[in-house]
């Protein structure tokens, strides 16, 4: 791994016009918090041009796949062209990089006329972290690393939107010797996201200044106020404190001027007041965060600076016509309509890991045979886990859950519905013969009395809840419950789907016919980007008929209230 440079870290802004009034730009690239690396090293010769916008297959296996992005071409050796649409092609030296703020397409070329390459004579190869990229003709050879920033704020942020579909910049002055090793480090494997942060802040932030210098004096617009330290410094308070109780002479006193001044700066330049630009950005980051459905109504309320929800939703209908909850569903409609699911690229195929609760794990593993036999290549690992699933930080393909409503954002399979049922064994029946109605399981020994369910039970049939004179025991879990009810220790509340075959063989009984819903349904659950992977499609396939073949015949079940 090559070295970190002692003086990446300590860098200060030695560029040209990186003065006091652009330490705004600083706050708010830094505020950022980029990641990234290098995911492609292009070695190109002779005459080419290749695309070379980024799509899914290119962060496989390495990085989750960004839903908004920069990309960047650094050119380590020879000389390339980058081509966008609309704008005069880029030539960039050694030394050089081209950063696409939204990632637009575009095409890497030998000169500005070249035509594009088949295809079919682009070497790539994936090895040592990186997707190794070979095309061209005999000549001049260019030595390119292409990669990636990325964080989560980035989607729809005004300074994203307001730069222009590519920024050049030449990095082959006195900093080349850090910026080559550092580049070098981000190619590889383990690149620190320090390191990846750091330097990301700084050719991009160097880029913008650059840009900036050339803006005509009289332009106005976002990237304007970043000219103005009065107007910059109000920027960055809003952007860093929206969910905080700001006002314009907050907003003037931290900036050193007048409310007049500044609010006479801030609509000149940027085209509204601040107050007005604040109450939008917070509108910016609850669109962001409903978008990304993680939180609730009430609480993207509160991250953004709302004290309920009632002035949220009314502060966010009159923004954009319609209230939070109409937006996100909207959105998630488009989302869906458009296909913008891209499908993610399995980098362990031959290995399925599934979360379930212990429950369910303790089920499935009676059977997983049978479908270890249909699939002889394939690993399968089961986690008993009853907790939430973080996809992105968990190493799990898939999970099954239970709860009241399918869960948002995630592509999700409809297993069964939880029904419950007293059982126990054989020998307890005999011993209690008398268990003819619901208000007789009050006088015997029950199995984890304190459970939810059984306070559905009682509240059912209109009974009181028992006020523990029957003997009982505590389990915790319904596998548990089940072996506690057959060894007789007393009826539990149990799943016939779960305990077909014990019920089948006669190890338990139903000393009641009723059936009660459990007001909720087990579901599998996954990443929409990897509803097609065929690791997925066949454990879904089978844990589907298992489901049919376990269903247990019994009177309709009665709605728990």
């Amino acid at each position: 791994m090559t070295a970190l440079p002692d003086n990446l870290t300590e860098t200060p802004h030695t560029y040209a016009g990186g003065g006091p009034r652009l330490d705004v730009l600083d706050e708010i690239l830094s505020s950022l918090r980029l990641t990234g690396g290098v995911v492609v090293d292009g070695e190109f010769s002779g005459d080419y041009c290749l695309g070379a916008q980024f799509t899914p297959v290119h962060f496989q296996p390495w990085f989750d796949v960004p839903e908004t992005l920069i990309c960047y071409h650094y050119v380590r050796s020879g000389k390339l062209t980058v081509l966008v649409d609309g704008m005069p092609p880029a030539t960039l030296e050694e030394g050089g990089i081209a950063i696409l703020p939204r990632n637009e397409p575009h095409r890497l070329a030998s000169e500005p006329t070249a035509r594009p390459t088949d295809t079919s004579k682009i070497s790539w190869t994936t090895e040592e972290g990186v997707h190794r990229v070979i095309c061209g003709t005999e000549g001049l050879k260019t030595e390119v690393w292409c990669g990636f920033l990325s964080a989560d704020q980035l989607a729809n942020h005004p300074l994203i939107e307001a730069l222009p579909p590519m920024l050049s910049l030449d990095l082959s002055s006195t900093h080349a010797e850090w910026v080559e090793s550092s580049f070098r480090l981000l190619s590889s494997a383990n690149a620190p996201p320090e390191l990846v942060a750091r330097l990301s802040e700084l050719f991009v932030g160097q880029a913008i200044r650059e840009f900036l210098e050339q803006l005509p004096p009289s332009s106005k617009g976002w990237l304007r106020g970043l000219t103005d330290p009065a107007v910059s410094k109000a920027l960055s308070i809003i952007h860093n404190g929206y969910a905080e109780d700001l006002d314009v002479e907050l907003l003037a006193r931290e900036a050193g001027v007048s409310r007049t001044v500044l609010g006479e700066r801030f609509s000149e330049l940027i085209g509204e007041s601040p107050m007005r630009y604040c109450a939008r950005w917070r509108m910016r980051m609850a669109c962001n965060m409903l978008r990304d459905g993680k939180q609730n109504t009430a609480n993207v309320a509160y991250a953004v600076g709302f004290g309920s929800e009632a002035a949220f939703n009314r502060a966010f209908k009159r923004e954009f016509g319609i209230p939070p909850a109409t937006w996100k569903r909207e959105a998630e409609e488009r989302v869906r309509a458009s296909g913008s699911d891209q499908p993610a690229i399995d980098a362990h195929p031959d290995q399925l890991v599934v979360s379930g609760t212990p429950t369910v794990v303790n089920w499935i593993s009676r059977a997983i045979g049978d479908f270890l036999d249909e699939n002889p290549g394939l690993l399968i690992q089961m986690d008993p886990n009853p907790n939430t699933v973080d996809f992105d930080e968990e190493v799990v393909d898939c999970a099954i859950r239970f709860g009241e409503e399918a869960p948002q954002n995630l592509a999700v399979e409809e297993l069964f519905r939880l029904n419950l049922t007293p059982m126990c064994s054989p020998d307890f029946l005999r011993k209690h013969p008398n268990i003819r109605k619901p208000d007789d399981l009050r006088h015997v020994s029950r199995i984890t009395p304190n459970d939810p369910w059984w306070e559905l039970w009682w509240r059912h049939f209109g009974l009181e809840r028992p006020e523990g004179n029957a003997r009982s025991v505590d389990m915790g879990a319904q596998m548990l419950d089940g072996a506690a009810a057959i060894s007789g220790r007393g009826v539990a509340l149990l799943t016939p789907l779960f305990w077909r075959d014990e019920l089948a063989d006669g190890r338990l009984v139903r000393p009641l016919p009723d059936v009660l819903d459990g007001g909720g349904t087990y579901w599998l659950l996954y990443p929409k980007a990897r509803s097609e992977w065929p690791k997925i499609r066949r454990f879904s396939n089978w844990l589907k008929d298992l489901c049919e073949k376990a269903k247990v015949e019994s009177p309709q079940p009665r709605m728990a209230v």
